[in-house]
């Protein structure tokens, strides 16, 4: 089995081998140098979508998911910490 923790939680999910992302970032094995980086993690198992919580508590998808740019995934309650600096 291939287990991930998310950075920051306690809890382990089942995952895809690394082999089925490289050499793309991937939010599971190669974190890319993006600012939300260091950000907890949190799985929503509910829509599939591995969200970065910014320093007040909101959810942003982590920019390294494998969705195109107009995914319906990448909509969320945002207070604009996902927005580069």
């Amino acid at each position: 089995m291939n287990a991930w923790q998310p950075l920051g939680s306690t809890r382990i999910y089942k995952t895809h081998d690394s082999r089925a992302c490289f050499p793309s970032p991937c939010c599971v094995h190669r974190v890319s140098d993006h600012h939300m980086k260091d950000w907890p993690q949190n799985y929503r198992e509910d829509i599939g979508v591995t969200e970065r919580i910014c320093p007040h508590g909101v959810g942003h998808p982590d920019p390294d998911q494998p969705y195109p740019a107009d995914s319906v995934k990448w909509i969320h309650g945002c207070d604009g910490c996902c927005q580069k600096p």
